[in-house]
C-alpha cells in the first residue's frame, strides 16, 4: 500500500475534514507493536490525535517551516524489519566505531536489534517498554506514541566512565514512516555521557519521526550529544523532553546536517530547584535544505539557571528557523537564563527566521535573550586577507571557526575530532 499525504500546495485553504486525513492516512501505515505494552501508549495517542490536523503556516509555531516536502511524499508500508542483510550492513557500518562506550543501543527502523546492541553492563538496566512516557502532547510526539512499533528504555545509575551510544539507523526501506522511541532515566546522583546517531544506509526519502524522553533524578548529571545526520532527501522531524530533579545538570548539544527537512524540538522541564540547564545547538543548511529548531524551557522550581546558544550557518537557497522559549511563572523566583541566537548567512538566496522569546511573571530574576544575523563581517575578511589569504580561505576560515566553536564541551574528546571532521566536509 502506497499513501500520498497530499500534494496540494496551499494546504492551510483546505477543508479541516480533508487535513485531516491526511493523519489518518499516515496511521493507516502504522505497524503492530513488537510488545503488548505499547498498545495503551499507541491506542491513547490515537484518541488525542483524532480532531488533530497536520500544521500549516496559520498554526504560530509552524509559520515558517514548510511541510511541503512531507505533504507531496508518497509512504509505504513498512516492510518485515531487521531483514538479516540490512542488519549485516549496519554491523559493518558500526563496527568502525573509534572510542569506548559502556552500552551500545541500536534501532534499525524504529526496532531495537539485539544482535548489535550491548546493555549488559554495570549501572545500564534494560526496562520494560511499559515506562511511563513524559513527552509532551504535540501533534508529532503523538503521532510518534500512535505508529510505536518498539520502544527502548533504560535506566541509567552510578558514574559510567564512558558514553552510552545510540543508533537510529533508517534502512534502504524507501519511502516509509519510522517512529523510533528511546526513554532514559537517570538515577539520583548519577552522572553519564549519551550519544545519539542518527543515520541513514543510503539516499532514502524515509520520515523519521522520534521521541526521545529523558528524566533525570535528584543532583544528576546527563551530557548529551545529539547528532542528526541522515540522508538529504529524509524528511527528520524529532522531540527531545528532558525533566530535571533538584540540583540536576543537564547539558545538551543538538547537531542538525542531514534532511531535506529538519525539525527537533527541545523541551526542557525543570521540576526541582538548583537545577542547571545548558543547550547548544548547532544548525548547518546548505542547497535548499529547511532547518528548524524549536526549544522551550520552563522553570517550575526557584533558584535555578539555564544558558542557551544556537547557531545557525546558512547557504544556497537554505531556509534556517530558530524559535526558543523561556518560560518563568510567579513560582520560579531567582532564576537566571541566558538565551542567544547567533546565524551566519552565506548567500543573498539564503534565508532564516529567529525569534529568542521570554515569557517572564517572576519578579526576581536575571533573565536576558538576544538575537544576530550576519554575513562574515568585513573587517575580519579584511584582516585575514591582509594576512595573505584570499577572500574565499577568508571567508572559510570565519565560516569554520563560527562552526567548531559550538563543539565546545563535547566528550569524548575522540567524538568531537570525528565531528569537527564531518562539519568541514559539510561546509566544503
Amino acid at each position: 500500500m502506497t499513501i500520498t499525504v497530499n500534494a496540494n500546495s496551499d494546504q492551510a485553504d483546505l477543508p479541516k475534514a480533508s487535513r485531516a486525513n491526511e493523519l489518518n492516512d499516515l496511521l493507516t501505515l502504522a505497524p503492530p507493536p513488537r510488545h503488548a505494552e505499547l498498545e495503551p501508549l499507541r491506542q491513547a495517542a490515537r484518541d488525542r490525535l483524532h480532531e488533530q490536523t497536520l500544521p500549516t503556516p496559520r498554526d504560530e509555531d509552524w509559520r515558517f517551516t514548510d511541510l511541503g516536502a512531507l505533504r507531496r511524499r508518497s509512504f509505504q508500508a513498512p516492510i518485515a524489519p531487521l531483514h538479516p542483510e540490512i542488519v549485516a550492513e549496519v554491523g559493518h557500518l558500526l563496527g568502525e566505531r573509534s572510542f569506548p562506550t559502556v552500552a551500545q543501543i541500536v534501532l534499525i527502523d524504529g526496532y531495537f536489534c539485539g544482535e548489535l546492541s550491548r546493555v549488559n553492563a554495570t549501572g545500564v538496566e534494560l526496562l520494560p517498554p511499559s515506562m511511563p512516557a513524559i513527552a509532551p502532547a504535540e501533534i508529532f510526539s503523538d503521532l510518534n506514541s500512535a505508529m510505536l512499533a518498539d520502544r527502548v528504555c533504560l535506566r541509567l545509575t552510578g558514574h559510567l566512565a564512558e558514553p552510552v551510544e545510540v543508533f537510529f539507523v533508517s534502512s534502504r526501506q524507501q519511502q516509509s514512516v519510522v517512529s523510533p522511541r528511546l526513554s532514559i532515566e537517570v538515577a539520583a546522583q548519577g552522572q553519564t555521557t549519551l550519544v545519539e546517531h542518527f543515520l541513514s544506509l543510503t539516499g532514502d526519502q524515509q520520515f523519521t519521526n522520534s521521541v526521545t524522553e529523558l528524566s533525570l533524578g535528584t543532583s544528576a548529571h546527563l551530557r548529551h550529544v545529539r547528532i542528526q545526520h541522515q540522508s538529504p532527501t529524509a524528511i527528520h522531524i524529532g522531540c527531545t523532553t528532558v525533566c530535571q530533579a533538584q540540583d540536576s545538570h543537564y547539558e545538551g548539544h543538538a547537531i542538525d546536517l542531514g534532511g531535506c527537512l529538519s525539525r527537533h524540538n527541545w523541551q526542557v522541564q525543570i521540576y526541582g530547584s538548583g537545577s542547571q540547564t545548558i543547550l547548544k545547538g548547532l544548525a548547518i543548511a546548505r542547497d535548499s535544505q529547511i532547518m528548524d529548531t524549536h526549544s522551550a524551557v520552563f522553570f517550575n522550581a526557584p533558584h535555578s539557571r539555564s544558558e542557551q546558544i544556537h547557531k545557525c550557518i546558512v547557504g544556497d537557497r537554505a531556509h534556517g528557523i530558530f524559535n526558543g522559549r523561556v518560560v518563568v511563572p510567579q513560582v520560579a523566583q531567582l532564576t537566571d537564563a541566558k538565551q542567544l541566537s547567533r546565524t551566519l548567512l552565506l548567500s543573498d538566496k539564503a534565508r532564516v527566521d529567529t525569534k529568542p522569546q521570554l515569557e517572564i511573571v517572576a519578579d526576581n530574576v536575571k533573565c536576558s535573550h538576544g538575537a544576530t544575523v550576519s554575513q562574515p563581517a568585513a573587517d575580519e575578511l579584511f584582516y585575514l586577507r591582509s594576512r595573505g589569504l584570499d577572500e574565499q580561505e577568508a571567508k572559510t576560515l570565519i565560516v569554520k571557526a563560527f562552526a567548531l566553536e559550538q563543539l565546545t564541551g563535547i566528550e569524548p574528546q575522540i567524538l568531537r575530532q570525528e565531528l569537527e571532521g564531518v562539519l568541514l566536509a559539510k561546509l566544503h
